[in-house]
């Protein structure tokens, strides 16, 4: 049996900022870390944990 929410989103990231990672990720195909550090000057907020 699966735990957790039906859909997964983050508690800290808004939704706008969750599209903005994934199309961002989706589009250049770069490793997380990669993505982290080119998209915090527009998410300041965003950290590896979210």
């Amino acid at each position: 049996m699966r735990t957790g929410p039906k859909e997964p989103h983050s508690t800290v990231l808004s939704v706008e900022d969750e599209a903005i990672i994934e199309a961002f990720r989706r589009h250049t195909l770069l490793p997380l870390d990669d993505c982290l550090y080119t998209l915090q000057p527009t998410i300041p907020h965003l950290s590896a944990e979210d």
